[in-house]
């Protein structure tokens, strides 16, 4: 998702030889808020006034945290329906950031992602060691940004990686998709598996970095290299998916919450892989409801626009 979107914002600067912050942020509004505060609604009003004529206690954070998007920051326990989607307070934050570099240093490119990166990674080895909380910090996840931003430009500029992928066999393909990333997971697993105290954490992160530069590497491969053993993008099924996935990460915990207090009043249903099954068929069934009556009229506004 990140991926795309920063590929779109370098499009719109490159095509039409300057940028519209308007433009960029107003496609990525039409994408995210109507489905979020639909279950900003759903949380913070329908929910609590249902649990209240049912009796129920419901935990929620102050909506001044979800509402203005700064949720990662909120540490206090509170309603699990609401508890995941503090990464969308990541990616919005990030969008605000880098629609500003968009705008005002198109020619620096490389020079903020490099900068981006290595306040990543610093502000990782240092929260590590000081043992402060990263985990939800915006600081943490440049370094995955900075990873699409630089897929998108090497995609749309066609440098030697694409290059690279346009050309593998089958064999090297075979070795990239299957091979490359169970050596990695291998290996990281038995060093943070031998590894004690805050230098488990610091590998943990290492990993982290190297998945995120496989995923990348992995998109650009799926994306140009026609030889590839495993093509994601010709399953009509993943392709569905892939659109509807945003509904799925948001309505999951929805579903959740409700499923598990609606199973559990049916002592027949005692087998957690068709609970699990049941619960997975009905976020997909929610998701595609959302994407076609929710988000979709939305989406044909994004597509049109182009320019403010």
């Amino acid at each position: 998702s990140s991926f795309l979107l920063t590929l779109l914002g370098i499009r719109e600067y490159e095509k039409n030889g300057d940028f519209s912050f308007a433009n960029f942020f107003l496609r990525r509004t039409f994408r995210i808020w109507p489905l979020y505060y639909f279950l900003m609604l759903l949380c913070f009003v329908i929910v609590p006034f249902v649990a209240k004529q049912a009796g129920v206690d419901v935990s929620l954070p102050p909506a001044t945290y979800y509402l203005f998007f700064v949720s990662n920051y909120y540490s206090g326990s509170h309603v699990f329906m609401l508890q995941f989607l503090w990464t969308l307070s990541v990616e919005e934050q990030f969008y605000l950031v880098w629609g500003i570099v968009l705008m005002k240093f198109q020619n620096y490119f490389k020079i903020v992602i490099t900068l981006f990166i290595l306040t990543s990674i610093g502000f990782t080895v240092y929260s590590t060691f000081s043992h402060l909380p990263n985990f939800n910090n915006t600081l943490s996840y440049l370094f995955d940004f900075s990873a699409g931003a630089l897929a998108a430009i090497a995609l749309h500029r066609k440098n030697k990686i694409v290059t690279f992928f346009q050309k593998i066999s089958k064999v090297q393909s075979y070795i990239f998709i299957i091979i490359i990333p169970v050596v990695i997971s291998f290996s990281f697993f038995m060093i943070i598996g031998t590894a004690r105290g805050v230098y488990q954490l610091l590998f943990q992160d290492v990993y982290r970095y190297f998945f995120v530069m496989y995923i990348t590497l992995l998109i650009i491969e799926q994306l140009v290299n026609e030889k590839t053993i495993l093509k994601f993008g010709k399953s009509r099924i993943l392709v569905y998916t892939g659109k509807i996935c945003y509904g799925m990460y948001c309505f999951h915990g929805v579903v959740l919450t409700f499923g598990f207090y609606i199973l559990k009043k049916l002592p027949s249903m005692k087998y957690s892989l068709l609970n699990a099954f049941l619960l997975l068929a009905t976020t997909y069934l929610v998701a595609s409801i959302s994407y076609q009556y929710l988000e979709k009229p939305f989406l044909k506004l994004k597509d049109k626009l182009r320019r403010v």
